[in-house]
Formats: C-alpha cells, structure tokens, sequence
C-alpha cells in the first residue's frame, strides 16, 4: 500500500510542477494574443505565488489540526478546473483567474501534501517530491513548448487538466489516512515566532527566498529575451526542459548524499554560487549568456530546495514546531518571492532594461545570504556558549561532588580505615 500511494502522490507532485512551469516558454504567446504588458506578464506568472502566499500557512495549520488527505484530494480537484479553464481563457483576466485558482491548489499540495507523504510514509519521503518536481519541470515546457508550437495552446492544458483528474481520483480510491496532530505543540503564532529564532529555519527561509526570486525573474526575462533573440517557443520549452534536467539530476545527487548534504555550509553554497550566475545576466543579454545563467542558477536551486525542507524539518522537531506550520511557513515564503520576483522584474525590464532586472535580482539575493551567513554565525555562538556552560557546570559538578565525598570521609572517623592494633600490643604481623 506504501508504494501504491507514493507514486501517484509523486506523480501529483510531478504533474503540479510540470503545469506551474508550463507557462513559461509560451508565455510570449499569451503577451501577443492578448496584448499582455510586461506588468500583467508578471502578474500572471507571480498569480500562482499570490494564491499560494493565502493558502499556505491556513493549509498547514489545518493538516497538523485535523489530517492532510481531503485537503490534499479537494487541491488535486481544484487544479483540474483551474487548468481547464485556463484552457478556455480569452482575456486577461479569465487567464488571471485560472492562475489564481490554480495556485491555490499548489499551494495546498504542497503543504498539506507533503504532510500527508510524510504521516504515511515517513519524513525520508520528503526527498522524492522535490526530485518529482524537477522531473515535472523538464517534462512540463517542453511539453507546453512543442505540442503549443504544433497544437496550439489548448491541447496540453486540457491533457494536464485530465492528468490531475485521473492522479486525484486514484489517490481517492486508496484509502491511505493521514493522522493528525491536533492539540499538539503550541499555537500557530506561538510556532512561527519559535521557528523565526531557530537560525536553520532561518536559513531554509533564506534559501527559499533566493529560489523565489531567481525564478521568477529567468521565468519571465529569459523567455522574452530568447523569444526578442529569434526563438520560437519550442525552442525556448527545450531550453528550460535543459536547465530542468540540470535540477533533477542535482536533487538526485543530494538525496543521494542524505543527511551529509542537510547542513548550513552546503546551503549557503548553493545561495553564493546562484547570486554569482545572476551577474550573467546583468552583464550581457546575449542568447548564450543567457542559457548559461540559466543552467547554473537551475542546477543551484536543485541544491536548495531539496536542502531547506529536511533543513526545515528537522529544526522543526528541535523546536516542537509541527511538520505542517513548518512546510506552509517555507511555502508562504515562497509564494511571497514568487509574487515579488516576477513583478519586479516585469517593472524593472520595462522601465529600465533586463540587465538591470537581473541586477537587482542579484542584490535581493546577496542580502538574503548576508542574513544566513549572519544567523549561521550567531547559532554557532550561542553553540559554543551553551557547550562552554556545560563544560562549567560538569566542572562545578565533579568539584562539589569530589568536596562532599571528602566531608563525608572525615565525618565517618578512623572506623573506616583499617582495624587498630590491640592496646599494649604493637602494630605488626599477626603472631600465632
């Protein structure tokens, strides 16, 4: 039964990533036909983060409260709709709508589906949704990108649309529970406060935002930027289908390395190297400069995003926080960049250029690891200052135990020590 639930719920995973990133090598189709401005681009790309930056959070809450299945299941559902009316959008805002919707879904998948996959299968689950999504992120524009360029832009919106219908109604046919944690741990404002002075959430959060607003940056400028260069939408679905083999292939290999690769040094490895391939892209807008930087900072967020959720959850455990608070807490994180980071960089490239898009994006990103770098250095403090009062009270311990054992001696007397000699008679070898 494990392995029966756990692959359609990866494959739920795997088809909610592929239709989030579908959008984006036909994006320039939806700014041509409907007459989108580089601010209603963004805002259509950054909808799926809006809705997510709602639900998250609730969704969380309410796993941890009362069991993740029917919300997962009502997620599943709710994502069908969205895409097949996105489908049929002929505005703008029908096109807005579909998105929000379809977020919302996301969202709650999510969250209270990684709940779900962990209270039936146990945590180590985790890893295989991240792998999942990169796999849905390969498959998701390049799929999107040629059956648009040869179909049009309905056919793989209707396919994705009975894809999530037909995963949800097996996830409901299995019966797999999903216990809650009601009663459990302290009040929701009460975890989050807890979760904000735990400097592995810090960085996790940290990690999230940098992925955040990476992607929604190269989400909306590199496909306009390659689409301004010459390529068609097919071309540019393979690209991003390239980048996506890069971020499978790297959370493979930190799933691989397993709690080795969970630590603070790696993630802000994987931070340093994405904020440096960004300068790429504020230094030249070349079709080639382009691709590499979206290769490298792809193949990065692979490190942190597989990283900041075990990351999460085990400080999530430390602190008493439950795995659902932590989970919607990462994802309103991200859904937050994701709203930000698309309009920013829509309103940056139209009233100033690309580059300077990307420059900022840069910034954003340096100063989130300035904060981790920061707080990692603050939790080693507070390690060596709460190991060297141990050392000084295992001291003080030994000290005063060695102090007592000493009273005790002398308050006993000479009876403890050997025997004394007889009066009269010396002390000396017994003699018959």
């Amino acid at each position: 039964m494990t392995r029966a639930f756990r692959l359609p719920m990866y494959g739920l995973i795997l088809a909610s990533a592929a239709a989030q990133f579908a959008l984006v090598p036909v994006m320039p189709v939806y700014a041509h036909r409907l007459g989108l401005s580089g601010f209603q681009q963004g805002l259509v790309l950054g909808a799926t983060g809006l809705a997510t930056l709602a639900v998250s959070v609730p969704a969380g809450t309410l796993s941890d409260r009362f069991g993740a299945r029917r919300i997962t299941l009502a997620a599943g559902l709710l994502m069908a709709i969205a895409t097949f009316a996105q489908a049929l959008a002929a505005s703008f805002p029908a096109l807005l709508v579909a998105r929000l919707a379809f977020g919302a879904g996301y969202g709650v998948l999510w969250t209270a589906g990684l709940c779900w996959l962990a209270a039936a299968d146990g945590p180590r689950a985790l890893s295989g949704s991240v792998a999942s999504a990169g796999v849905g992120g390969v498959a998701g524009p390049a799929v999107s990108g040629a059956l648009t360029e040869h179909l049009g832009l309905a056919v793989p919106l209707v396919a994705a649309a009975a894809g999530f219908a037909v995963i949800t109604g097996g996830l409901a046919a299995l019966r797999v529970p999903a216990a809650g944690t009601a009663g459990s741990g302290p009040a929701a404002p009460g975890r989050l406060r807890a979760a904000g002075r735990d400097s592995a959430i810090i960085a996790a959060a940290a990690a999230v935002v940098i992925a955040g607003l990476s992607t929604g940056a190269c989400a909306l400028l590199v496909p306009a930027q390659l689409h301004g260069g010459g390529a068609s939408s097919g071309q540019i679905g393979l690209v991003f289908a390239a980048a996506g083999i890069l971020f499978a292939a790297g959370s493979a290999l930190v799933t691989v390395a397993g709690r080795r690769a969970v630590t603070l040094p790696v993630i802000c490895a994987g931070m340093l190297v994405l904020t440096a391939a960004l300068s790429v892209g504020a230094l030249s807008s070349a079709s080639l400069a382009l691709v590499v930087m979206l290769c490298v900072t792809t193949a990065a967020r692979s490190v942190l995003w597989t990283v900041s959720y075990p990351l999460a959850a085990a400080a999530a455990g430390r602190r008493g926080i439950g795995l659902g608070a932590a989970m919607g807490l990462l994802n309103g994180i991200w859904a937050a960049t994701a709203v930000i980071g698309p309009l920013a960089a829509g309103l940056a490239a139209q009233h100033l250029d690309g580059r300077a898009a990307f420059g900022l994006t840069e910034a954003a990103c340096a100063a989130a690891l300035a904060v981790t770098v920061a707080a990692a250095r603050r939790g080693r403090r507070s390690a060596r200052r709460a190991d060297g009062r141990g050392r000084r009270a295992a001291g003080l311990d030994r000290h005063f135990a060695r102090r007592a054992a000493g009273r005790n001696q002398l308050a006993a007397g000479p009876g403890t020590g050997p025997d004394p000699a007889p009066a009269g008679r010396a002390a000396g070898p017994a003699v018959p």
